[in-house]
């Protein structure tokens, strides 16, 4: 049983992607960061390795039953080799950028964190917009929203992603909605949102963040009317 609250243009489910996503109607694009398959510990969601991979097909396909695209995935390098089995053949990658690049005790340090996408781009040509984008500020850094979550994205790099990829798209969902970035992004730029998350202590989260923008107001001008562009 799925829990949903409806806050200004906002839809929030506390519950499981799978099982809500068949109930939803069609969605413009699908904006993410699920979990990376790579063992990492989450309240509610077990992220093992073995089963990630026929996850990630189940949601692709979830997905693509209810919107035409665009796709937003962000993922970890580490899969990178396993991509071509799971995403639709044409996928492409934008680089999300670090501002700051935490130690690990590894030859190379990692410095952007890929994004697969792919689909139907809402938004039109232009020479502005580009493949990365480099984080402004340290993950906890001046002015830096603190969020209890433990792998929140940068709400500028988000809003970043949204701008490029869906400029004339009014719906976007978020099947991993984790502590609500993606909605919060969506709004602040004038977009209607419907987001799911299966562990309640972030689904909470995200209400009160999500609350918030709505109490704020949008600082944008709402879309013109979707226009898709096939990606070439």
């Amino acid at each position: 049983m799925s829990l949903v609250e409806t806050i200004g243009d906002a839809v929030l489910y506390c519950g499981d992607c799978l099982e809500v996503l068949p109930t939803l109607g069609k969605v413009d694009a699908v904006i993410t960061d699920p979990p990376y398959g790579i063992g990492f510990k989450y309240n509610e969601y077990v992220d093992d390795e073995a089963v990630y991979p026929e996850f990630m097909r189940l949601i692709v396909s979830a997905t693509a039953n209810i919107c035409d695209g665009p796709f937003v995935f962000w993922q970890a390098m580490k899969n990178c080799d396993k991509w071509h089995e799971w995403f639709p053949q044409g996928f492409r990658l934008f680089a999300a950028c670090k501002g700051f690049v935490q130690y690990r005790p590894t030859p190379v340090q990692y410095s952007w964190d890929p994004v697969v996408f792919w689909g139907n781009v809402l938004t039109e040509p232009s020479v502005y917009r580009k493949d990365f984008n480099v984080q402004n500020l340290a993950p906890f850094g001046a002015n830096r929203e603190r969020i209890e979550h433990p792998c929140p994205r940068p709400l500028e790099q988000v809003c970043d992603v949204l701008d490029t990829f869906t400029r004339n798209a009014d719906l976007i969902l978020d099947p991993f909605m984790g502590s609500g970035t993606t909605g919060v992004a969506a709004l602040r730029l004038g977009r209607r949102f419907i987001g799911v998350e299966i562990e309640e202590k972030y689904y909470e989260i995200a209400l009160k963040r999500i609350d918030r923008e709505v109490r704020q107001g949008n600082l944008f001008t709402p879309p013109v009317k979707p226009k898709q562009i096939p990606l070439l």
